[in-house]
């Protein structure tokens, strides 16, 4: 909750065929919205705030937007801020009305609902968005996004749609970012400076590692309550903050490291790709920035890419990693405009 991506992509071909390219990002503060999101995510019942503040998103979207410059945009597909989710309930807030008023273009919204709807998850999203910029012929791929929480492409070498892999695998910056508003009195450990200061305290780490562990194997989409900063933070009372922040970065990189060790190649991405000791903990690893796509790039590339394929009558989501139902209908977004 920290801004709004605005990522322009260059689109070439058609439907499971095409090629994406990055052009250029752009970046929206939303400082003085956090408090009001956060807030919501507590308690979305005030439809009052929910409609202001989706108003607000999108405003803060379309500014964004704005500043990349571009006269000749195609289509425009808004993720939103996710202020709650849990399955079969997923709220992405964005009223998009001031977006379709700026731009003369097909307008696409709310991509989680119609996978919801066929009893999915609605989430990962990006797996099919991975398999367009990352996929490879001769080695097996892992893209790892260091987000909120981990979540987890995997493409083996030479895959087709159906061959995708595609996981929650447990709470990352959530966590990591509670404990520094707690005991920092900042966003977050900037580069992990005060995690690479501390000591790893042995018996929290195994018991957090277990947790870890235990959401990946609960095989769903990570939301709303799972986090695990309150259980942290009270059995931590006495852990200096230093060790407190290198047991938690030491723990969720040794999971994350154990889950992608068999594939040949690994990606990162994510705001928690500038966490030191936390992208050291995991191996092997380049950034998406090898293969044309900037980390901060890759989720706003990926909602473009999803836009585009829907478009092209492709459902965005995929049965083995949603857990949705198979149909023969296109699995997509809400339009927004025309």
């Amino acid at each position: 909750m920290d801004g709004v991506d605005a990522v322009a992509t260059s689109i070439e071909g058609h439907g499971l065929e095409m090629k994406a390219s990055f052009l250029q990002m752009a970046t929206e503060p939303i400082d003085d919205l956090q408090k009001q999101l956060r807030a919501l995510s507590d308690d979305f019942t005030n439809d009052t705030a929910l409609k202001t503040t989706s108003l607000q998103v999108g405003e803060k979207t379309l500014a964004a937007i704005m500043q990349l410059g571009i006269d000749n945009i195609d289509l425009i597909a808004l993720h939103g801020q996710t202020i709650f989710h849990e399955p079969p309930r997923s709220i992405q807030l964005i009223n998009p009305s001031c977006i379709v008023d700026t731009f003369n273009c097909t307008v696409l919204t709310d991509p989680r609902t119609a996978d919801l709807l066929l009893g999915g998850q609605g989430a990962p999203i990006t797996p099919l968005a991975d398999w367009i910029m990352f996929r490879d012929a001769a080695r097996d791929t892992a893209v790892v996004n260091l987000g909120g929480f981990c979540n987890i492409t995997l493409l083996p070498k030479n895959c087709q749609p159906r061959d995708i892999e595609g996981f929650d695998l447990c709470c990352c910056n959530l966590l990591l970012d509670a404990i520094a508003r707690k005991r920092l009195g900042t966003q977050y450990d900037t580069n992990g400076s005060c995690a690479h200061e501390g000591t790893v305290d042995s018996n929290l780490f195994d018991q957090l590692k277990n947790k870890l562990e235990s959401q990946r194997n609960e095989n769903r989409s990570l939301g709303t309550g799972d986090d695990l900063s309150r259980w942290v933070l009270n059995q931590s009372v006495k852990i200096e903050t230093a060790d407190l922040l290198a047991t938690v970065t030491s723990a969720i990189g040794s999971v994350i490291q154990e889950t992608v060790c068999d594939s040949q190649r690994v990606l990162l991405a994510g705001g928690g790709i500038h966490n030191v000791p936390l992208k050291n903990a995991i191996w092997a690893t380049k950034m998406t920035d090898a293969f044309g796509v900037p980390t901060q790039a890759r989720e706003g590339m990926a909602m473009a890419i999803l836009g585009a394929l829907a478009t092209d009558g492709v459902s965005i989501t995929l049965p083995q990693i949603t857990g949705r139902q198979q149909t023969n209908e296109v699995v997509g977004w809400s339009q927004a405009s025309p």
